[in-house]
């Protein structure tokens, strides 16, 4: 389901996703109250172990994690196809394991839920200042400590706004995904 084709759905419960090759971060709300959040990591020593543990792992988890629908952010732009490919196979069985309880899926953008939190890209002053206190660095330095900056932002958001501790940027991610999904796209 792609978000411009949705009416707000009707749903009690959301479960937002942040998935890598590596791990899945989730976090289900219910009326935008968080049930349960947290992360799985995936081992193996190549990809199709991961995926293997990945089915694994999230299925053990059906029962935790029923949703009336889950929402997982839409890739952004990666360089390596090779990364792609992947994170695909992560995507999708995870996706489907999930889905066999009867759960929709919907994909949102990460500027959708970002901007909904006013997280917005880091403005000309904030990069120009980040570059005046720390020089010499390489461009791809900024950039990261830039990313870092915005992450931190989203943590300390929903510290704020549920008085917790995460510490996790994933994590935290997952609670803006499920957030925005479940204010913004969901009808009671």
């Amino acid at each position: 389901m792609k978000l411009g084709e949705l009416i707000k759905t009707k749903a009690g419960r959301v479960l937002g996703i942040d998935a890598s090759t590596n791990s899945i971060a989730f976090c289900l709300m219910e009326d935008d109250k968080p049930l349960k959040w947290g992360k799985v990591e995936f081992t193996g020593s190549d990809i199709y172990e991961k995926i293997h543990d990945a089915k694994i792992k999230v299925h053990a988890m059906l029962d935790e994690l029923r949703s009336d629908y889950i929402v997982v952010e839409g890739a952004v732009f990666v360089k390596s196809p090779d990364a792609v490919i992947k994170l695909s196979y992560v995507y999708g069985v995870v996706i489907a394991e999930l889905m066999s309880t009867g759960a929709k899926v919907m994909t949102i953008s990460p500027t959708s839920w970002q901007a909904h939190i006013g997280n917005k890209n880091p403005t000309k002053l904030e990069k120009d200042k980040l570059r005046f206190e720390n020089p010499g660095h390489a461009d791809s330095w900024y950039k990261a400590k830039m990313r870092e900056m915005r992450k931190q932002r989203t943590v300390d958001y929903f510290n704020k706004k549920y008085n917790l501790s995460l510490n996790d940027f994933d994590v935290a991610d997952a609670f803006g995904i499920a957030h925005y999904s479940n204010t913004v796209l969901t009808e009671r």
